[in-house]
């Protein structure tokens, strides 16, 4: 397994800081998110042609493989123009992933009231269905891997119904991102060996990355940790990505800069 890390936990930088700085931390590859971690890029629409040059050679040069480009955006908001507004900038992160040599691009799926109703929740997820054909389309033009996250408090919010929506689009270019922390709640964690046998049998195959992380839970809230000095259970998700999964990339998310050596231990203890 490729250990690496969510590349603006190490802040904003040059590309050429920034990948030393990772490299150097001791992370095989990234989760690159570009108005995040770069330097003069502040919006989607800052992007240039040079940027790109500048940090392919920047992580090239360094040896860390940018494995998921992130583009957060919001496909399942009622406003239209919005959404497709949204789309477009996930659609341009795709062809950007393309000329990086990156093999996904990442997003979750617009935060909903776990409350909601369920017929209000179907109108909504077929919202989301709508956005995600729109974004499929032109993943299979650039060949490139969409990645999309089920998240408890999101649109796409458990394992089945993100089989769903994988069975309905039908593309080979529509993959999971995995994050055990976020289909969990403060009231589920307690179930969370059942949550995670179910993402193992209804998307399993499908997942492309995970996202490494512990919580602990306090005052009914989620609350950050090292890995391995939590409450999720590592020791089943990891034992069965190393019988199904051994080449997977694993990223921690949310490193502190005195301790992510801590992390690297915890994750490579795991992955062996």
């Amino acid at each position: 397994m490729k250990i690496g890390v969510r590349a603006h936990d190490f802040g904003r930088h040059s590309a050429d800081k920034l990948a030393t700085m990772i490299k150097e931390a001791g992370f095989d590859c990234v989760q690159l998110a570009l108005t995040k971690a770069i330097e003069g890029i502040n919006s989607f629409a800052d992007i240039t042609e040079t940027h790109l040059e500048a940090v392919l050679a920047a992580f090239k040069q360094n040896d860390v493989e940018i494995t998921v480009l992130g583009s957060y955006i919001e496909p399942s908001i009622p406003d239209k123009t919005e959404r497709l507004k949204n789309i477009e900038i996930f659609k341009a992160s795709l062809t950007n992933a393309k000329k990086l040599g990156v093999q996904i691009v990442g997003t979750e799926t617009t935060s909903l009231d776990i409350n909601t109703p369920a017929a209000e929740r179907e109108k909504i997820y077929a919202t989301l269905k709508d956005s995600v054909l729109r974004m499929v389309e032109h993943a299979e033009k650039e060949g490139v891997i969409f990645g999309i996250e089920p998240v408890a408090e999101h649109t796409l919010n458990t394992p089945e119904l993100t089989r769903r929506l994988l069975d309905e689009v039908g593309s080979s270019k529509l993959k999971i991102i995995f994050d055990p922390v976020n289909l969990v709640l403060p009231h589920t964690i307690h179930q969370q060996d059942k949550i995670f046998q179910d993402v193992f049998h209804f998307i399993g195959d499908e997942i492309v990355v995970l996202h490494v992380k512990d919580t602990i839970i306090k005052d009914n809230q989620k609350t950050w940790c090292n890995i391995g000095e939590g409450e999720i259970n590592h020791d089943l998700i990891f034992g069965w990505l190393r019988k199904n999964k051994p080449n997977i990339s694993i990223l921690r998310e949310g490193v502190e800069m005195d301790s992510f050596k801590m992390d690297i231990d915890a994750m490579r203890k795991l992955s062996t």
